[in-house]
């Protein structure tokens, strides 16, 4: 049976509405990563201090203006 070209179900995703869940993903990542590392002493106590909550803020603000402004 032949479906119309815009009734198929099978239209692409919207670019837009994959970036931020992706990019809360890489954030999350760079976090734990962040992390891992103070924890085996590659990087200094300072500088994770300093990336932890600026990377935490990142994502709680991404993902804030993610449900205020839904796709």
């Amino acid at each position: 049976m032949k479906v119309p070209k815009g009734l198929a179900g099978t239209e692409p995703a919207n670019s837009n509405s994959l970036v931020t869940p992706s990019v809360v993903v890489v954030l999350v990542l760079i976090l734990g990563a962040t992390i891992y590392l103070w924890r085996a002493r590659y990087i200094r106590r300072r500088t994770a201090y300093v990336l932890v909550p600026i990377l935490s803020a990142a994502i709680v603000i991404l993902c804030a203006w993610t449900y205020l402004h839904p796709m």
